[in-house]
C-alpha cells in the first residue's frame, strides 16, 4: 500500500504544517514540494510568480493590520504554499546586507513574518474543519513529559465536546491518566503582579476526565507554532543550494527595498528587536562622545547639557537618519529636554543634585543595580541565577545553563587573564555543589565551551531577554538588575555587543 504523502494528500499536508516538530525532514520537504508545485503550470516552472508571491508575503508581514487580519481570514489559502512563502521570505530577510552581523533573534522583521505565518496557519486549521487534526495537535500540547511519568501510552485527547453543565464553549476531553500539568488552566491574569495561584481554575473534571477549554488550546498552539516555524525555516535553509539562494536573493527586491527604506528614514524599531524609545538619540550621542576628545567628554561620565551639545554639534553625521537627529538638536536646552523625555532609557542617568543638572550616557542597562563579583558565587545575587542555582539542586542542567554560566565567567574581569586550567578548576569547584556533578563530564563540557568561538569572537553571555533565561526570570519590570548591566563586564564585551555580534548560536 502506497504511503500517504503531503505532495498530493491535503490531510497529510495539514498535519505536517501543523506539527512539523513531529515529522522528519523528508516529510517537511514533501510539504515544501507541495507548495512549490503550485508554481508549476503545464510542466513549466513559474519562478516570476513565486518571487512575486514571496515579496507580497514578506511586505504584508510588515503591516500589523494584515498580520492581525490573517488570524480571521487566511492570507494564504494552502498549507504547503504558506510554508514555502513564509520560510523563503525569512530567508530573504536574513540575507539582507544590513543583517550580516546580526543575530536573527534581534531582527524584528523575522518576528513579523513568523506572526503572519502563525496567524495564517491558525485560521487555516480552524477553517479546515477536521476535528481529528485538533486532536492530533492536542496530543502534542497536553501529553506528559518524561519528567511527569510520561508519556502515557493511551490517547491523550479522546474528544472535543460541549458540556452544558460547564457553560458555553467547547472542551478538550482528556483522560486523567493521560493528563499533564499543561491541562491545568487558570483564568487570565488581571495584572502583571498576579502570580496565578489564586486565579479561577477553568479546567473541569467529570467521570475521571479533564475538560480543557478550547481557548487554552488556541493559546498553547500559537506558542507551539513559533517552534514549528523555526523547524520549517531550518529545513528550508538546509535544502537550498548556494545557487538557489543566490537566485532567490538576486531576483527578490521588494522586501529588501522596504527594509532599506526603514533604515534610510530612521524607523529602526521596524527592523530591530527591542528598540527602546529614544534609541536613535542615544546612538548618536554615543557616537559623538566616541569621536570627541577624551579630555572633553566621555561615555559613562556625567556632563552638562552644554558639554554634550558641543560634542553633538561637532559630530560628523554618517547617515541621513543621524543628520535628522543632529539637526533636530539645536541647543543645549533642547538636548536637555530630549534626555529628560527619554530618562527611562536604560543608558540615560540624570543627576539633579547640583544647581545644574548633569547627564550620563552609558551602555544599555547601566541604570541597573551593580553587583560586585569577588567570587563566582556572587553572580547568584542575580535573581535569575539564584533561581537557576536552586533548580540545579533538584534536576540536571540543560546544556544552555552550563554554557551560559561558563560564558559569564569568561567575561568576568578577574578571569580575563586567568589560564584555562584555573578557570576550569574554579568552575568544577562550583559545580560540585550540585548532586548531578560528574568531574570528568563537567571538565569536558567547560573546556568545550571555552574552545568555542563565533566568527573568532568570544561568545557573549545571555542577556535578560534570552528565552532560556526567561525560565528563571522573576520579571524584568520587577528586577532591579540586568545581566549585561549589573555584572562588571569589560568595555570590550560591550564593544562586541555594539557591533551586533550578539549570540549567533541562538537561532530565531
Amino acid at each position: 500500500m502506497k504511503s500517504r504523502n503531503a505532495r498530493d494528500d491535503e490531510d497529510v499536508a495539514y498535519r505536517i504544517a501543523a506539527l512539523p516538530t513531529e515529522y522528519r525532514e523528508s516529510h517537511i520537504n514533501q510539504l515544501f514540494t507541495r507548495g512549490y508545485n503550485r508554481y508549476i503550470v503545464d510542466g513549466e516552472g513559474q519562478p516570476t510568480a513565486l518571487v512575486n508571491d514571496i515579496e507580497r508575503f514578506g511586505k504584508a508581514a510588515l503591516k500589523e493590520q494584515v498580520r492581525s487580519d490573517a488570524a480571521e481570514e487566511p492570507f494564504v489559502d494552502e498549507p504547503g504554499t504558506l510554508a514555502v512563502l513564509a520560510t523563503l521570505s525569512a530567508v530573504c530577510v536574513k540575507a539582507h546586507p544590513k543583517f550580516e552581523h546580526t543575530s536573527p533573534r534581534n531582527i524584528q522583521v523575522l518576528y513579523d513574518i513568523r506572526e503572519l505565518y502563525v496567524n495564517n496557519l491558525a485560521s487555516l486549521i480552524s477553517s479546515y474543519g477536521e476535528w481529528s487534526l485538533q486532536q492530533d495537535i492536542a496530543e502534542v500540547l497536553y501529553s506528559k513529559q518524561p519528567s511527569e511519568d510520561g508519556p502515557h501510552p493511551g490517547r491523550v485527547c479522546t474528544g472535543i465536546t460541549e458540556l452544558a453543565e460547564f457553560g458555553d464553549g467547547l472542551y478538550l476531553e482528556i483522560p486523567m491518566a493521560s493528563a499533564s500539568r499543561n491541562c491545568l488552566v487558570r483564568a487570565a491574569a488581571e495584572s502583571a503582579n498576579d502570580g496565578g495561584e489564586t486565579r479561577e481554575i477553568l479546567t473541569r473534571v467529570k467521570n475521571n476526565h479533564l475538560y480543557v477549554p478550547v481557548g487554552d488550546f488556541d493559546s498553547k498552539y500559537r506558542d507551539y507554532a513559533k517552534e514549528a516555524f523555526k523547524k520549517l525555516l531550518v529545513v528550508q535553509e538546509g535544502g537550498l543550494s548556494e545557487d538557489q539562494l543566490t537566485w532567490l536573493t538576486t531576483n527578490e527586491s521588494a522586501i529588501t527595498e522596504q527594509i532599506d527604506r526603514f533604515v534610510e528614514t530612521g524607523h529602526h524599531e521596524r527592523i530591530w528587536r527591542n528598540w527602546e524609545p529614544g534609541e536613535r538619540l542615544i546612538r548618536v550621542l554615543r557616537r559623538a562622545l566616541r569621536d570627541a576628545r577624551d579630555d572633553v567628554v566621555q561615555q559613562g561620565e556625567f556632563h552638562t547639557a552644554k558639554e554634550l551639545y558641543r560634542a553633538v554639534d561637532a559630530y560628523d553625521a554618517q547617515d541621513d537618519w543621524e543628520s535628522s537627529v543632529t539637526d533636530w538638536i539645536s541647543s543645549p536646552s533642547g538636548l536637555a529636554k530630549s534626555l529628560t523625555d527619554h530618562e527611562s532609557h536604560s543608558a540615560v542617568t540624570i543627576d539633579r543634585d547640583d544647581r545644574v543638572n548633569t547627564y550620563c550616557i552609558g551602555r544599555s542597562g547601566t541604570s541597573s543595580e551593580q553587583i560586585e563579583v569577588t567570587h563566582i558565587e556572587d553572580v547568584f545575587e542575580l535573581p535569575c541565577m539564584a533561581n537557576m542555582e536552586a533548580r540545579l539542586h533538584e534536576k540536571k542542567p540543560v546544556r544552555k545553563d552550563l554554557y551560559n554560566f561558563a560564558r559569564m565567567v569568561m567575561w568576568l574581569p578577574q578571569y580575563r587573564e586567568s589560564s584555562l586550567d584555573e578557570i576550569v578548576t574554579d568552575l568544577k569547584d562550583l559545580f560540585s555543589r550540585w548532586p548531578w556533578y560528574d568531574e570528568h563530564e563537567t571538565e569536558y563540557q567547560v573546556r568545550y565551551e571555552f574552545s568555542n568561538t563565533i566568527g573568532g569572537d568570544t561568545p557573549l553571555p545571555m542577556n535578560c531577554d534570552n528565552d532560556d533565561l526567561q525560565r528563571y526570570c522573576i520579571g524584568q519590570d520587577q528586577c532591579p538588575y540586568s545581566i549585561w548591566g549589573s555584572l562588571p563586564f569589560p568595555d570590550k564585551m560591550y564593544e562586541q555587543v555594539d557591533r551586533g555580534s550578539t549570540d549567533t548560536t541562538e537561532q530565531f
